[in-house]
């Protein structure tokens, strides 16, 4: 009896012992997060493969970006002229009739330069031109109101100073000439040097002409003049002898042609 004892004591010892190692020895815990996809092995796998993914989004990003830019960019130059050269002007007066610009004037070459280089279309460059010409023409005179002063054949005055200009200066000086807005005054001072050249006063010799050239009785009415026979002014004396060579030329001219 003592012996059943003993060992149902040494029994529940063993069993004790057991119970404690079993209590002391570590569980094993799992480390791996609950977000994490299975396919992914470790945290490090996921964040290799989010910034593969990335990369990738980033570079079709730009690409997509760039055939966007280079669409756009050659749908704009398709509009654009080849050369500045190639800008066609377009520009319309106010009565309505197209006005003439020669192509080396070097307003114009500026302009399709200027507008070649900012990649304008032909549309963009004929708004800035006429844009300028309406502005440039509000700077200066006003030729209805200038007209006004020169009295009711004041169309004719100005053509007449124009054809005068065009047959006696020099391209360069011409171009410059044209250059000059037209007013009263201007119109004034070329046919008072029109004058000094031998030409005679603006005078209307029927309801549709002018006096063209210097008459004999323009010559005597010069030299009847005080300022030639007595104050000797200098200006008023080369007047005259200008009258008199025009007068020579005009009787070369007549003799030539008969």
């Amino acid at each position: 009896m003592n012996e059943e004892l003993q060992e149902s004591v040494e029994e529940s010892q063993i069993d004790e012992v057991q119970d404690q190692g079993d209590q002391e020895q570590p569980q094993e815990v799992s480390t791996r997060p609950d977000w994490l996809p299975e396919k992914f092995k470790s945290e490090e796998d996921f964040a290799q493969s989010y910034s593969h993914l990335e990369k990738r989004l980033h570079e079709r990003s730009d690409k997509f970006r760039d055939e966007i830019m280079s669409e756009l960019q050659e749908e704009v130059a398709g509009d654009i002229p080849v050369s500045p050269a190639d800008y066609e002007l377009a520009l319309v007066g106010e009565d309505g009739e197209a006005v003439e610009v020669d192509p080396d004037d070097n307003m114009l070459q500026w302009f399709q330069h200027t507008a070649h280089s900012l990649g304008l279309n032909q549309e963009q460059f004929n708004n800035v031109v006429a844009e300028y010409t309406q502005q440039n023409a509000m700077t200066g005179p006003d030729w209805n109101v200038e007209s006004e002063q020169l009295g009711e054949h004041a169309e004719r005055r100005l053509e007449r100073v124009d054809t005068w200009a065009s047959s006696n200066l020099s391209e360069n000086a011409y171009n410059t000439f044209a250059s000059i807005p037209a007013s009263a005054d201007m119109v004034q001072f070329f046919e008072e040097m029109m004058e000094a050249n031998g030409q005679p006063k603006f005078n209307m010799t029927s309801e549709t002409a002018f006096q063209e050239h210097v008459t004999q009785d323009d010559l005597k009415a010069a030299q009847a003049d005080p300022k030639y026979w007595k104050d000797r002014d200098p200006a008023h004396i080369a007047k005259v002898q200008a009258m008199s060579r025009q007068l020579g030329l005009q009787k070369h001219g007549s003799l030539t042609i008969g």
